[in-house]
């Protein structure tokens, strides 16, 4: 793809590659942004990130001309605030963009494609009040360092992708691991919430400073110097390296990837009595059951339910199958039905429907704030002893569980509230694992030594943190 450049009125031929000079890893993002909707590029310090966003609006305002005439093409390329956006990007423009391109104009913070090149703009733009490009429209929208800044200006900045003309309009972004979660979920984990509707549109190109050939030793030997969080995180693109430090709200990861990882098998077997827990949802979330054991959990039901109360035909369906008599319910909110019905009609046969209140009094009120804490601060010591998971997608979602000590030095996770802010689906499944794990090692303590069985009785009515 080539186009003429005008230099003392003689035409000259100029092909991407001649401008661009990117890196085999940064054609590598180029092509990706060809056939994805989402891109992003990076997840380590040094991989030419900002230098990549830029070329490549170059490169699709230039491919929008020249294949398809569209004239006056706009493309929003955006920073958290104008200080970033100056000393990463406005800051380089005026060098490195050839003046046959275009011109800068600085009053706009606007880079313009001159006519033989289609009247294109770059549009230099921060983020510090995201609802002020509400009525902008951009053919591709770029922003650098994506993880700093909150799902709310992502959610709105995908809004604005439309142009006359353009087909599929894209987003492209950079950024280091760390900062906001939402970014390592969509684009690294690729954990979406059931509302994402393009999950096949995402990808991420990881680019290390070893991809950069442009690099001085002198860059390597101080990304070798930071603290080993840092460093790996910026030199070896560990997206978990930060999974044991404290984000800016106090908390800290629950388990870390490794942890979770090496709990997942798929050689498994259950050892003792077996525990089914239910977390009913709505609104769009999904509802989970899961089965556990002292030594082995399993992710049985893990879908959205038009009628949640489906659940209790399920549920007692599972019990059945699974020969489980204790089932434990999470009764906050829609739940509270599914534990109604289940104990009603349940009346008369050999089944234990337990009530857990998440917000309830811990039974070790010293330790934790209330019930959640305690539940899954003791399925993380059930995972770091040695408790296993069946192999299943759903587990990804314990790597959103986050932990703090409060002004009591008691611990408490971090609420749903501030999950869904960030863009991030609740957890049920890891609320299920919580409870189920929970109930399964009270029942595994009580049991005898020579037979396994419960030797402690129990009523439908037996709940250790207290009546609902």
């Amino acid at each position: 793809m080539a186009w003429p450049a005008y230099q003392k009125g003689k035409p000259i031929e100029h092909s991407f590659d001649d401008l661009a000079h990117f890196s085999e890893k940064q054609l590598v993002a180029l092509s990706a942004s060809k056939k994805f909707k989402y891109v992003f590029y990076g997840g380590a310090m040094g991989g030419g990130k900002s230098y990549w966003i830029r070329w490549t609006l170059v490169y699709w305002l230039l491919r929008f001309w020249g294949k398809k005439k569209l004239k006056g093409v706009r493309v929003g390329l955006f920073c958290e605030d104008y200080p970033a956006l100056k000393e990463r990007h406005i800051s380089k423009v005026k060098y490195e963009f050839p003046e046959w391109l275009g011109t800068y104009h600085e009053q706009d913070h606007e880079f313009r494609f001159h006519k033989s090149y289609g009247e294109g703009v770059i549009c230099f733009r921060n983020l510090d009040d995201p609802s002020r490009y509400q009525s902008s429209e951009f053919a591709l929208i770029a922003v650098d360092e994506l993880p700093k800044n909150p799902i709310s200006t992502f959610t709105m900045l995908r809004t604005r992708l439309r142009w006359p003309g353009v087909a599929k309009c894209r987003f492209i972004s950079g950024g280091n691991p760390g900062g906001e979660a939402w970014v390592r979920q969509y684009f690294v984990d690729r954990n979406f919430p059931d509302t994402e509707k393009e999950t096949q549109e995402y990808t991420f190109v990881q680019a290390l400073p070893t991809d950069n050939p442009y690099l001085p030793q002198s860059y390597f030997a101080s990304l070798e110097s930071l603290p080993e969080a840092e460093r790996k995180a910026f030199l070896e693109g560990d997206w978990a390296s930060f999974d044991s430090t404290v984000d800016e709200r106090g908390y800290a990861r629950l388990l870390t990837d490794i942890e979770v990882n090496n709990a997942r098998t798929t050689d498994f077997k259950h050892v003792g009595e077996k525990v089914l827990a239910v977390d009913p949802a709505a609104g769009g979330d999904r509802s989970a059951v899961v089965l556990a054991s002292n030594t082995m959990a399993e992710v049985l039901f893990n879908q959205q339910l038009v009628d949640t109360m489906a659940l209790v035909s399920l549920v007692l369906e599972y019990a059945d199958t699974h020969h489980v008599r204790v089932i434990c319910i999470d009764v906050t909110g829609v739940g509270q039905g599914v534990y109604d019905r289940l104990r009603e009609i349940t009346v008369g046969l050999p089944y234990e429907i337990r009530p857990i209140v998440f917000g309830g009094k811990s039974t070790e009120p010293t330790k934790y704030k209330n019930v959640k804490a305690e539940i899954f601060w003791k399925m993380r010591e059930w995972l770091q002893h040695g408790g296993k998971l069946k192999n299943n997608d759903a587990w990804g979602e314990l790597s959103t569980i986050k932990w703090k000590a409060d002004t009591d030095r008691l611990t408490e996770m971090q609420p749903k509230s501030e999950l869904r802010a960030a863009g991030l689906p609740s957890p049920n499944v890891a609320d299920a694992l919580a409870m189920a794990v929970f109930d399964a090692q009270i029942q595994a303590e009580s049991a005898e030594p020579e037979t396994g069985k419960t030797n402690v009785p129990r009523s439908p009515d037996f709940d250790p943190f207290g009546s609902i």
